[in-house]
C-alpha cells in the first residue's frame, strides 16, 4: 500500500511539473512582447495582437484656446502640451495607408513665426516589413473647430500594425495603430 501512494505521489508530482512546464513553454511570447515587434502567426487575428494606443484612464486635455474634445467623434486627444495629436479609440486608421492628413499640435506652435514648422514623423512597422514611410513636409492649417496645428500628408507603405512617432521642438510623442487592409 505505501508502494502505491508513493507511486501515485510521484505520478501527480511529474504531472505537476509538467503542467508547470507546458505553460512557461506556451508563453514564451509574454516575456519578449516588450522587446519584439509583433509577430502574427495566420490563426491569430493580427488586429487583436496588435497593441494599440488607446484612450488613457486620465484624458489629455489641451490647453486653451483648443477645444477640450477632438472635432471628429470617436477620437481622444493624445500627447503632452509639448505636441499632441488624435487619435482613433479604437485603434484602427484604414486611411493611413491610402494617404491622410495628419494633425498635430502643439503650445509652443505659432503660425505666425512658423508657418512651416520643423515637425518631424517617424513610422515603423511592428508586425513585418514595409516598404519606406512616406511624408510631406510639415505645413500648417486652421479649423474654427480645433484652432491652429501643424499639418503632415502620411502614407504608410502597407496595412499592419505601426508604431508613429513625432518630434517636434523638444517634445515627442509615440503611439501604435493598426492600419487594416481594404
Amino acid at each position: 500500500m505505501k508502494r502505491w501512494l508513493l507511486l501515485l505521489l510521484v505520478v501527480v508530482l511529474a504531472l505537476a511539473a509538467a503542467g508547470i512546464q507546458l505553460v512557461k513553454l506556451q508563453n514564451p511570447q509574454t516575456a519578449l512582447a516588450a522587446q519584439k515587434p509583433v509577430s502574427v502567426s495566420s490563426s491569430v487575428d493580427p488586429a487583436a495582437a496588435c497593441a494599440v494606443t488607446r484612450p488613457p484612464a486620465v484624458p489629455f486635455t489641451p490647453p486653451a484656446p483648443w477645444p477640450a474634445q477632438p472635432p471628429t467623434p470617436g477620437q481622444f486627444w493624445y500627447g503632452t502640451d509639448g505636441l499632441w495629436t488624435a487619435l482613433p479609440a479604437d485603434g484602427n486608421w484604414r486611411q493611413l495607408a491610402l494617404g491622410e492628413k495628419f494633425w498635430w499640435w502643439s503650445a509652443a506652435f505659432d503660425v505666425a513665426e512658423d508657418a512651416t514648422p520643423d515637425l518631424t514623423v517617424t513610422a515603423r512597422r511592428l508586425d513585418g516589413d514595409a516598404p519606406v514611410f512616406q511624408a510631406s513636409p510639415a505645413t500648417n492649417g486652421y479649423h474654427e473647430s480645433f484652432h491652429w496645428a501643424m499639418l503632415m500628408g502620411v502614407q504608410l507603405a502597407s496595412p499592419g500594425c505601426w508604431e508613429v512617432t513625432g518630434q517636434y521642438k523638444d517634445s515627442q510623442l509615440s503611439f501604435v495603430l493598426w492600419v487594416p487592409s481594404e
